[in-house]
């Protein structure tokens, strides 16, 4: 109940003794909110801590109107507000992100990405190896007979001149089929491989691993699991003693697997990039004989720091020529290329759901698509490929696939005859039974560009910060898994991203007047670029 006294206004015009001038007012408790109004206040549209901040106070004022109304930033109760409002804003941005984690769409952490694409039968890849074409040359007074190298002979540790960082790459040989011998941990080198007194061999980042064991006789699924990551896509062979000798080869999913006879395992990336390889039950995939011995192979390591140039490698290696030790040399006559990190969770979000669709079999050209981007070879090359289906006549049933292998995460390159083949054989497991393939060479389109950036005077001492962040974000924008055949290279889509970049005020191509077009079989590369740094 207020009070007021106005009895100074009414002297004169009336009889005091009758009115004293006090006039009770009761307007506030008018306004009071009912308890069972009170929900309808609550906006649970609130983002961050200043909205639940002024949400807080707009509340006291409507439900509390003569109980609290000191609203003074120094105020204990103020003070008790901001602290529920921080509460409300943290605990907001930990719902959300929860929310987001549960969906493919939205998922930024690796692990729960993993998990979500587990439900789908989806899994990502693993770290690829870099590769460079070796040249061993024996001595000039050795006549090359069978040369052995022994698995400790066969491991070659250099330093990246670039990064400063250690490298460990391993000697393999290429066989007839194209593919590699995952399974033997010495190299043994036929004397007709030989050209005079040198052969040309790969060699392939990462250190060559071996664990042993045996299969178990208290289980239905055998499994073993590799703990020493990261282990390389492709670099997994496992033998064992069954039926004198068996050896198991990886397939992308037990499902494929042609009947329970086929000695296949499925492999499942863990934490670091551990595996454990799940073998058949004997429907799909052979069951392994509980008790019988097992070694696996497989290599550890890679990453785009293997990516040297030529003549980093130039060693001696010791090996056995017939029963004879002899000094040899090993040197790199190509640049390695190739290595990339694990599968991003961008790639992922972006192929994976593609990859289901497919169902593990090739009918559209989206299917083949799909599973030529997600092809792994044995040497570790990564596809990028276009499938174009003809739709004319006798040739409706042949699908043309355009292929160029990853050298880098900005660079592609001309993919190898073996690779293609392995392609041609990866794709027999998928594709319809009146499908035919052709595999031809995708084209790139390289670019140069200058181009000006425009800066704040201000940001003037931190010109060469800027630039750095410019010319990170122009490799993003050209980043190979960013870029499809036959998509053009639109200028106002370029300025657009770069000015991501917050420093930047202005981005203009000098040397570009128009977008580019290509062909349907042809993609656009960055070669060169160059900065030029204006004030404003």
């Amino acid at each position: 109940m207020t009070q007021q006294n106005y009895s100074r206004y009414f002297r004169g015009l009336y009889n005091v003794s009758g009115f004293d001038g006090t006039i009770e007012s009761d307007f506030l408790k008018l306004g009071n909110v009912p308890d069972d109004r009170k929900p309808d206040l609550i906006d649970y549209n609130l983002k961050g801590f200043d909205d639940y901040r002024i949400a807080l106070q707009n509340y006291l004022k409507a439900v509390y109107p003569t109980d609290y109304n000191n609203f003074a930033s120094s105020d204990l109760g103020q003070m008790l507000l901001e602290m529920f409002a921080y509460m409300a804003s943290v605990l907001t941005l930990r719902a959300d992100m929860t929310a987001n984690e549960m969906y493919i769409d939205t998922v930024k952490d690796a692990n729960n990405l993993k998990r979500l694409l587990k439900l789908i039968g989806v899994s990502m890849k693993g770290p690829t190896a870099s590769k460079a074409t070796g040249r061993l040359t024996l001595p000039d007074d050795v006549t090359p007979a069978t040369v052995t190298i022994s698995s400790a002979a066969r491991t070659i540790n250099v330093t990246n001149q670039r990064s400063s960082l250690p490298l460990t790459y391993t000697i393999n040989k290429q066989q007839a089929n194209g593919t590699l011998d995952l399974f033997n941990t010495d190299l043994t080198i036929d004397s007709s491989d030989f050209t005079d007194n040198y052969v040309d061999l790969i060699l392939l980042e990462g250190s060559l691993q071996s664990q042993t064991g045996s299969f178990r006789g208290d289980v239905s699924r055998q499994t073993i699991e590799l703990t020493n990551g990261p282990v390389i896509e492709g670099s997994i062979g496992v033998s064992s003693t069954e039926n004198g000798g068996t050896q198991y080869n990886e397939i992308s999913n037990l499902f494929v697997a042609s009947g329970g006879s086929q000695p296949v395992f499925e492999k499942e990336y863990v934490d670091n990039f551990g595996a454990i390889l799940k073998f058949g039950d004997g429907v799909r995939g052979r069951l392994p004989t509980p008790g019988a011995s097992y070694v696996v192979t497989y290599r550890r390591g890679s990453g785009s720091n293997g990516n040297v140039s030529r003549g980093i490698i130039n060693q001696d290696v010791i090996v056995t020529n017939s029963t004879v030790p002899v000094t040899a040399k090993i040197e790199n006559i190509t640049k390695a290329t190739g290595g990339a990190p694990a599968e991003t969770v961008d790639h992922a979000k972006r192929y994976a759901p593609y990859f289901f669709r497919t169902q593990y079999r090739a009918v559209t050209g989206e299917d083949y698509n799909t599973l030529a981007n997600s092809f792994v070879g044995s040497t570790g090359t990564t596809a990028k490929a276009m499938a174009s289906l003809r739709k004319n006549g006798a040739a409706a049933n042949v699908i043309d696939l355009f292929v160029l292998s990853k050298a880098s995460d900005t660079q592609l390159e001309r993919a190898s005859v073996a690779m293609k083949k392995e392609l041609l054989d990866y794709f027999s497991n998928y594709k319809m039974l009146t499908d035919d393939i052709v595999i031809s060479d995708g084209v790139i389109r390289t670019v140069d560009l200058v181009c000006t950036l425009s800066i704040d005077r201000s940001n003037q001492r931190f010109e060469d910060n800027i630039k750095q962040k410019a010319a990170n974000a122009l490799t993003e924008y050209f980043n190979v898994d960013n870029r499809s055949f036959g998509q053009k290279l639109s200028l106002a889509d370029l300025q657009n991203f770069m000015l991501k970049v917050p420093e930047i005020r202005f981005f203009v191509v000098d040397n570009i007047e128009k977008d580019i077009y290509v062909n349907f079989n042809e993609i656009v590369q960055l070669n060169n670029f160059e900065f030029v740094v204006e004030f404003v």
